[in-house]
């Protein structure tokens, strides 16, 4: 763009405002920074006599826009409309684009005035006789107005099934139980039962029994569970009305320990003095331990020991009379396995079978599992023995590769797989065919396709 110069030379004004000085400067007036973003970089430039790197330069650091001769400034009366009109309203009245109308009201911080439609009497009238959605698709009104106005006029939500309470069915309240009366005036239960609360009308056959002066003067003169027995009432109920009175329980006695009872602890297990004093075991072993006494430890003999594994655990506890923990500890010991009905121990005779023929040949013979035969054989490293897993002799070799896989299976009593691995791991070519009898092979293929042409001619 360049500056239209007038006859005596001179740059024109921008803006009403001229530099008094046009050669360079160094610094900047405040009259020359008015300038900036008023007209191009260049205009500026040659009005002022500087650079246009130099104005372009100052104006960045000034932080000012750079001139768009598209671009119209704001100005006040259109930043007011802005917060009475709305903004599809806008554009016709000023001329601006809706997205430039939504970036200005966003750099103001000027809301959008809501759009309010003034209420009329035969809306008012209708309100509360329909539901709220109802009443909002047939006027058109948004559904979060509506309660807002039925509230400022005092006028209930629209419920159908609501029907108001007479008065010869409050009179009825009290005088037979809430689902009683609900079955026989076809209402809810709970809508009985908070109509009754409301009225302030007792239940009922009511449960509830008031305190009488002599119920609470036993209260604290005895454990809550026998005042419960003698009042008839439940041991919470006792608790609260003390708790609620603010009196201490009056707890039992502890009962002195004996130096008869207190030789017995350690001679037996904890759970059998507790049996025989009639106390709880803790309570014994609490005792045994304030006194510093050992637990009972079972003496195992050679006889106890060999109960172990032949049966459970709890039965062997019982056996040999101590506890069932104590049994699980000496069978860990001795690193005797848990007994299983269903699992038996291997004797000589059967581990002398092992190895003379196949895993699944001594189950049947047994009766026990292939896998369990196969774990016991591995265990005692005894070498597996299979017909198919024999070693290979010469004359076996030298069939290899003679005839097909299953035939040389069938001769030497092995698998057609295993036939096959031995011939691949000595590098021996399959079996094969001579040209002779692939020419008949070929000759007898196509007198087929000959002969089942002719089949579908006919059949046709």
């Amino acid at each position: 763009m360049t500056a239209v110069r007038h006859k005596n030379g001179n740059p024109p004004s921008v803006s009403g405002l001229t530099s008094s000085n046009p050669k360079a400067r160094l610094w900047w007036s405040s009259a020359d920074s008015q300038l900036l973003g008023q007209a191009s970089d260049a205009d500026v430039a040659l009005q002022l006599g500087r650079s246009e790197i130099g104005v372009m330069q100052r104006r960045l650091k000034l932080r000012i826009a750079k001139f768009n001769a598209q671009l119209r400034r704001w100005t006040q009366e259109e930043d007011e409309a802005l917060r009475a009109v709305r903004n599809e309203d806008y554009p016709s009245r000023f001329g601006r684009s809706l997205a430039a109308i939504r970036q200005r009201r966003y750099h103001q911080g000027i809301p959008q005035p809501k759009r309010v439609r003034p209420w009329t009497d035969k809306e008012d009238a209708l309100l509360g006789k329909m539901s709220d959605p109802d009443f909002a698709r047939q006027f058109g009104r948004p559904q979060i107005s509506i309660s807002p106005r039925r509230r400022q006029l005092g006028i209930p939500a629209f419920h159908p099934r609501h029907k108001a309470w007479s008065k010869a069915e409050d009179e009825l309240l009290g005088t037979m139980t809430d689902r009683k009366l609900a079955k026989r005036l076809g209402r809810t239960v709970v809508a009985v039962q908070m109509h009754r609360v409301k009225r302030r009308i007792p239940v009922v056959d009511s449960q509830y029994r008031p305190w009488r002066p002599v119920d609470d003067q036993l209260l604290g003169t005895r454990p809550d569970e026998q005042i419960a027995l003698l009042l008839r009432r439940t041991v919470t109920a006792v608790k609260h009305r003390r708790i609620r009175l603010g009196m201490v329980t009056k707890r039992l006695k502890r009962r002195q320990w004996s130096v008869a009872e207190d030789q017995l602890l350690g001679s037996a297990p904890d759970s059998e003095i507790a049996r025989r004093l009639g106390c709880n075991e803790s309570v014994v072993q609490v005792r045994r331990c304030k006194l510093g006494i050992k637990s009972h430890r079972h003496k195992w003999t050679p006889k106890a020991d060999r109960v172990l594994g032949q049966m459970s655990d709890a039965a062997a506890a019982r056996q040999i009379g101590c506890s069932v923990n104590a049994v699980k500890c000496r069978r860990f010991q001795l690193c005797i396995p848990t007994f299983e009905p269903g699992w038996k121990h291997w004797t000589a005779k059967e581990d002398q079978l092992l190895g003379t023929m196949p895993d699944s040949a001594v189950a049947r013979k047994l009766g026990r599992a292939a896998s369990g035969v196969r774990t016991r054989r591995l265990k005692l490293g005894i070498p597996q023995n299979h017909p198919a897993l024999r070693p290979w002799s010469a004359e076996e070799v030298r069939l290899l590769g003679t005839t097909s896989d299953k035939v040389v299976a069938e001769k030497c009593g092995r698998t057609e797989q295993g036939v096959s691995m031995k011939r691949f791991f000595l590098r021996i070519p399959a079996f094969s065919r001579t040209p002779t009898d692939t020419k008949t092979d070929t000759k007898r293929i196509k007198k087929d396709r000959i002969g089942l042409s002719r089949f579908c001619l006919n059949t046709q």
